[in-house]
């Protein structure tokens, strides 16, 4: 039997063992919040999550071939709900909705519990998510060049179908895509606002009183 199974969600516990990366979910090893080059890395997924269909799920303490290690006490300890909202807040272009939970988890070949952290980032309403903070640098004692670029101020990030990962939208066919998936979006968020005005008093049908 497995240690506190029940307490992760069932859809949390398929992304733990689900073993590979997908365009809807990424893994991150025994990695600090602190590490700068990590948290870019983690919130460039979740700007590019934001931009996927039904958005995804980042799993903390998993590595790449879905070998999972867990985090130290002190990589755990570095993560928090707030930290990642104080972080994101300001950064797009509009809200990104998302929310961090902290689990421990044994299983029958574990001595012992093994901690993971979970990211569960939804997709946006209408419109994509655009990074529109300052260009943020890996290493800030470097001058910006490509491979020193974590975020970059006006980017759209989306998630790589071939070499499953994040990046920056780039080639025609992936700006088609997400035009229509927007143009989509829009659609169904303009019916859902109209079938919720239906139901509503139209204030135009009454006299104006004085």
């Amino acid at each position: 039997m497995t240690s506190k199974k029940s307490e992760i969600p069932q859809n949390l516990l398929e992304a733990l063992h689900h073993s590979e990366e997908e365009t809807y979910l990424e893994y991150k090893g025994d990695v600090s919040w602190s590490d700068r080059k990590k948290k870019l890395e983690i919130a460039q997924t979740i700007f590019a999550l934001a931009n996927e269909r039904d958005g995804g799920i980042i799993v903390i303490g998993v590595k790449n071939d879905g070998e999972r290690i867990g985090l130290s006490q002190e990589n755990f300890s570095s993560y928090s709900h707030d930290y990642l909202h104080q972080y994101l807040t300001g950064k797009g272009n509009q809200p990104i909705k998302c929310k961090l939970e902290k689990f421990e988890y044994k299983e029958e070949k574990d001595t012992e519990d093994k901690r993971f952290v979970f990211i569960q980032v939804a997709e946006s309403k209408e419109f994509p998510v655009v990074y529109i903070a300052q260009t943020a640098r890996i290493d800030q004692n470097i001058d910006t060049h490509p491979n020193n670029i974590g975020l970059r101020k006006g980017a759209l990030y989306i998630r790589n179908k071939q070499d499953v990962g994040s990046k920056e939208i780039e080639s025609a066919q992936e700006w088609e895509e997400v035009i229509e998936r927007t143009y989509r979006k829009y659609e169904r968020e303009t019916i859902r606002r109209y079938e919720t005005l239906k139901g509503r008093d139209n204030p135009y049908d009454s006299e104006l009183t004085i």
